[in-house]
């Protein structure tokens, strides 16, 4: 029988190693660890960067962002305010504004431009092409296709319902008097004033405009702009435009008219290159008109040159030639260096002083002081300056106003020339009292003129006589702003008889008039062309008042470069429409004529001493 024992394998003494435990794996483990804390550190870094930031946002931020938030969450509708009316002294309108509407496009909305395009462009008097031309630009979402449209017309554009169409407030600046004033009022364009009272007014003219402000969503369409009426929400806050100060003028639209007829009569007899007018009120130096010519329509000023706009009245200076020796005159018997008593050797019209000759237009031998103005005679003047001596010439000039700028409320406005003292010479002393060597605006001279004959004090021309709200409440009234006293009453007084001689026995015989007494003096005086007086190019001018007891007007009529073989003396050229302009002038204001009894005295001895 089979021995079924198993055999065991034979007895091996050699020492085996024991069997150690298997080992962790730690090397997966701390990856895994280390991984994730480079992702739970910058995540737990984020997040507080990410707190820190809204604590910096809502805390230390959150009025501006809330501020900001409010600007997209809201948007305004501007609303123009109407610039305020300018008015004559009689309160008659000369310049208002006009409601109208503008007509633009928002892209965003227009679906169809070039069919938009063909609807608009009869209505709007546009080609197609160039309607399409603004509707298809890519750099703005609203575009302006027309301005100062009239309702009628804006409600038949309307009536198209084109989607993207939209209509704005508008006003449109109408010179009710077409050029009547036009240098005065100027002229408004798009961003305000541009000429004239427009530009130095502006600040008061222009008004405040207004808003309308509303809630719109995320496409920025309005939610809602109670246009209704009756809209009970509060998603549309109003705040109304306030019109602009309503200005009225010193200036007299009849007497201005007066004056631009005579000016425009004198332009078409004598043909000058431009001619000024001024009317002054000689009791707070008022301008009660202010006239040149060329002229342009304010509605249309781009249809004229700039120099047709220029307010020569202001800007352009000339010399003043003889109506300057009054000055000298006037400051000679103030300060007594001369009296009415005393003559004056006018050496038989030419007098050699140094190296120059002093003459005269006639042969005169020995002139009173009084004859000296009223045949103005240049040498006689120059020695009424010797009497004064050149720091009192010099004085005279400055006293007067010239040299420095009158601040009339109107732009623009020059100095003038007057060389400083220390520069004058021997021969400056001969020549600034017969109105040379100096240069002079006609506001200048017209100013100074007034100080002459109204008592001896110098005033501010004022162009502004009140200025009132648009809820009718009065900001400013005029008031006479005496710059200074010049002369004392006895010497205007003096003068006035100087200067009504001169019309009625001188150089000023064409100013006569049988209604009014006028008195006045004339200047012609030679351009500087290339450094030299011109034979061929003068300035002709007169200025004048009246009526001579009782001054009321003084008028300054300037004609630069009349044509010579019409005529180039101020007596011939301006002082007929300085008579026209005083007469017709006092006739308006209702200044009383002389009687008939008067008149007819006057006359006769007119008529005696020619």
């Amino acid at each position: 029988m089979t021995n079924m024992t198993p055999t065991l394998p034979p007895a091996d003494d050699t020492p085996r190693p024991m069997m150690k435990p298997a080992k962790k794996r730690r090397g997966s483990v701390e990856t895994a660890t280390c991984r994730a804390r480079w992702i739970i550190w910058p995540v737990l870094l984020l997040f507080v960067a990410l707190g820190a930031r809204v604590v910096q946002i809502h805390i230390y931020q959150g009025q501006r962002w809330s501020k900001a938030a409010e600007r997209q969450r809201y948007a305004s509708e501007r609303r123009p305010a109407p610039r305020g009316d300018i008015r004559g002294i009689d309160e008659s309108v000369l310049v208002c504004s006009l409601p109208k509407k503008i007509v633009f496009a928002d892209l965003k909305l227009l679906k169809d431009p070039a069919a938009a395009a063909q609807a608009l462009a009869p209505l709007l008097d546009r080609e197609p092409e160039q309607l399409l031309a603004r509707m298809s630009r890519d750099d703005r979402r609203v575009v302006y296709l027309a301005r100062h449209l009239e309702p009628e017309l804006t409600q038949r554009i309307a009536a198209l319902k084109i989607r993207g169409i939209g209509f704005e407030d508008d006003y449109d600046r109408a010179y009710l008097w077409g050029s009547l004033a036009c240098h005065v009022v100027g002229w408004a364009g798009l961003d305000g004033g541009m000429e004239g009272l427009e530009l130095s007014l502006n600040p008061l003219l222009r008004g405040i405009p207004g808003y309308r402000v509303y809630e719109r969503d995320a496409a920025r369409r309005p939610l809602c702009r109670g246009d209704r009426a009756g809209d009970k929400t509060q998603r549309t806050v109003r705040y109304p435009p306030h019109a602009g100060v309503n200005v009225t003028l010193t200036i007299h639209p009849e007497l201005q008219f007066v004056a631009e007829e005579e000016l425009a009569d004198l332009c078409h007899r004598f043909q000058p290159a431009a001619a000024t007018a001024l009317v002054m009120d000689v009791r707070n130096g008022a301008v009660l008109a202010l006239a040149c010519q060329p002229q342009f329509d304010p509605n249309e000023p781009a249809k004229s040159p700039s120099a047709d706009r220029r307010n020569r009245a202001l800007t352009d200076c000339y010399e003043p030639g003889s109506t300057f020796k009054t000055f000298i005159a006037a400051m000679a018997l103030e300060r007594r260096a001369c009296s009415r008593r005393r003559g004056f050797d006018c050496e038989n019209g030419a007098w050699r002083v140094g190296y120059r000759t002093l003459h005269d237009a006639h042969a005169y031998g020995r002139l009173s002081f009084d004859m000296v103005i009223i045949k103005s005679s240049n040498i006689g003047a120059a020695k009424m300056g010797l009497a004064l001596g050149m720091d009192g010439v010099y004085q005279t000039v400055k006293a007067f106003g010239f040299g420095t700028k009158t601040g009339i409320d109107l732009p623009g406005e020059a100095r003038g020339i007057v060389r400083p003292r220390r520069v004058w010479t021997k021969d400056s002393l001969l020549s600034v009292p017969m109105g040379q060597e100096i240069a002079v605006t006609p506001l200048q001279l017209v100013s100074a003129y007034t100080a002459m004959v109204n008592g001896g004090v110098l005033f501010r021309p004022q162009i502004v006589q009140r200025l009132v709200s648009a809820d009718g409440k009065e900001l400013y009234r005029l008031r006479p702003q005496p710059v200074r006293r010049v002369i004392s009453p006895e010497t205007s007084k003096a003068m006035r008889e100087i200067l009504r001689a001169t019309v009625e026995r001188g150089t000023g015989r064409k100013a006569w008039c049988k209604e009014y007494a006028i008195g006045g003096k004339t200047g012609t005086a030679q351009k500087v062309v290339d450094g030299t007086y011109s034979h061929e190019k003068y300035v002709g001018s007169f200025c004048g008042f009246a009526p001579t007891q009782s001054p009321r007007l003084v008028c300054l009529v300037a004609v630069d470069e009349p044509d010579r073989r019409r005529g180039y003396y101020g007596g011939t050229v301006a002082a007929p429409a300085v008579r026209e302009i005083l007469r017709r002038g006092l006739n308006t204001l209702k200044v009383p004529p002389r009687s008939e009894q008067e008149q007819e005295r006057a006359e006769k001895a007119f008529r005696q001493r020619r």
